[in-house]
């Protein structure tokens, strides 16, 4: 049922009323994240970026009108934001970060901002730790994906999207390993409709992991 639910989510929160496409992914989000590091050392949260692709921001600005500047209305913008926090709140915020190969208990998110960058939405928001993580005792990875694939979540080709963030964090480093999805799935996925879902196991197969190292 949870995957039948997250395809639903974003069939009406991103694709609502818009014709029928095939293969997924359907929306697409350039990534930008942050690990955060506490005063101690440790790492207490994920911060997260989203700009969204140009069809999605133009379907969901389409019935916003901005002003003589071109800004759009910052409240109808926020609102726009807790709403789809909220729904995503459910699914981890699409965001999972692992300890020792165990999924991280977080807290929910409250920490969010939103804009439109160039006709194109941007969200981000701070995904924090139950408890903060010694990075130098324990493995520390993440990835941000939508577990059914609808939405395909990669870090910006440009500039520098992974960064972090800390008077401490200094010396750590991260690795990122790219998606190698069987090409079995890749050719299942090309042949889905938007109204098709494989469950919520496909979109792990399609995203990136970063790696968090500190000595």
């Amino acid at each position: 049922m949870k995957f039948i639910l997250t395809s639903l989510l974003f069939c009406t929160l991103f694709l609502s009323n818009v014709q029928k496409l095939h293969a997924h992914p359907h929306t697409w989000i350039d990534l930008e994240t942050a690990l955060i590091f506490d005063p101690d050392g440790k790492v207490s949260g994920l911060w997260v970026g989203w700009l969204f692709d140009d069809f999605y921001s133009a379907f969901t600005l389409e019935e916003m009108t901005p002003d003589a500047k071109g800004n759009y209305d910052q409240k109808a913008l926020n609102d726009l934001a807790q709403q789809n926090l909220k729904n995503l709140s459910e699914y981890s915020y699409f965001t999972f970060i692992n300890v020792d190969g165990k999924k991280a208990a977080s807290q929910p998110v409250t920490d969010y901002k939103t804009h439109v960058e160039k006709n194109r939405l941007w969200m981000e928001f701070t995904v924090t730790l139950a408890q903060p993580i010694d990075p130098k005792t324990h493995k520390i990875d993440y990835a941000v994906y939508d577990p059914t694939y609808y939405v395909e979540i990669l870090h910006a080709a440009e500039g520098d999207p992974i960064q972090l963030i800390g008077e401490k964090s200094m010396g750590c480093g991260y690795a990122m390993k790219k998606p190698e999805p069987p090409k079995e799935l890749s050719l299942m996925a090309a042949d889905m409709d938007k109204d098709e879902t494989a469950g919520d196991g496909i979109g792990v197969y399609f995203s990136e992991t970063v790696e968090l190292s500190c000595p």
